[in-house]
């Protein structure tokens, strides 16, 4: 379990790298898969400050892409491109 602070700046750091928008429409699962994947970056890592933009992204993108697809983000891809 992390600890709340780390919780907090991994959180803060998914919002600036995925987008607000894009995590509240995710999936509950998907949500809960995210936020294991990150949790196991931290424990990884040893800091929400050593998981990079890049690393958060890519757990993104495997979870909603090839994990657990849903097609409820599919249409943001419009909006951001």
């Amino acid at each position: 379990m992390l600890e709340p602070i780390e919780y907090k700046k991994i959180s803060e750091k998914a919002v600036k790298v995925i987008g607000a928008k894009v995590i509240r429409l995710m999936s509950s699962p998907q949500r809960g898969l995210l936020n294991i994947a990150l949790e196991r970056l931290i424990a990884k890592r040893g800091s929400a400050e050593s998981v990079s933009e890049y690393e958060i992204l890519g757990q993104y993108e495997q979870i909603v892409d090839f994990v657990l697809p849903t097609g409820t983000h599919e249409h943001l891809l419009d909006e951001l491109t």
